[in-house]
């Protein structure tokens, strides 16, 4: 199954939408539109009457934006949409263990906001630093079989770190581990204009693989929003 965002210029960077059984990883310097994007395709998804599990570990609620984008109130969809909050980096990986517990027979969406937080929030010192990335890499690769298995969409968002070595502008956290897992890698960066923001197809490579957008009240938009101009 693909689930589309239900703006073509993104289902053509992502070929078609997100797709069940594959682990898709969007990152991007803060405020870049990453949990607006995630939303986009609950807001799809709820209006296809499948279910999304939300794993929140930023300190802001994705609720207020969902129902900016739904026009709805939470109450209303909350049936489609289950925020799951975990407290730390222990209690994300427990609770990325038992997510298959959470799964109902039309859940398609798994969105994780974001898998490296708690990870980074806990890195001290190489000793401990190791067992951190095992960990994450552990928590990785779950979320990947979880997908594979329940034929499901697992979005995962991650934070963003300066590259000096390669003079790129940043990277994703803990790459390597996010490289590996991943068969759908995704830039997001901000742009020059008011709202205006680049999405771009690291992973796969291929033809179609990056575009122009704007954030706007309903999520993601190929054009600006002409209030605001």
């Amino acid at each position: 199954m693909i689930l589309p965002s239900g703006v073509s210029l993104i289902d053509r960077i992502l070929n078609g939408g997100l797709h069940t059984g594959l682990f898709t990883h969007v990152f991007g310097e803060a405020a870049a539109g990453k949990t607006t994007l995630a939303l986009q395709f609950a807001k799809t998804a709820q209006r296809l009457d499948l279910g999304t599990i939300y794993v929140n570990s930023e300190n802001s609620s994705p609720i207020k934006r969902l129902e900016q984008m739904t026009t709805q109130s939470f109450s209303d969809i909350e049936d489609s949409v289950k925020i799951l909050l975990p407290k730390g980096f222990k209690e994300q990986g427990v609770l990325i263990d038992d997510l298959e517990l959470y799964l109902h027979d039309n859940t398609r969406l798994v969105i994780i906001d974001t898998l490296t937080r708690y990870y980074r929030l806990e890195l001290e010192d190489k000793k401990t630093n190791y067992v951190k990335h095992r960990e994450l890499n552990r928590q990785a690769g779950v979320l990947k079989g979880l997908a594979r298995n329940h034929d499901i969409v697992v979005l995962v968002l991650n934070q963003v770190r300066a590259n000096f070595e390669e003079g790129t502008d940043f990277e994703p956290v803990a790459k390597n581990i996010l490289d590996y897992w991943s068969d759908y890698s995704i830039k997001l960066r901000v742009a020059q204009g008011t709202g205006e923001r680049i999405m771009e197809r690291i992973r796969p490579e291929g033809e179609f693989s990056d575009g122009r957008l704007y954030l706007v009240e309903s999520g993601f938009s190929p054009k600006k929003d002409k209030e605001k101009e």
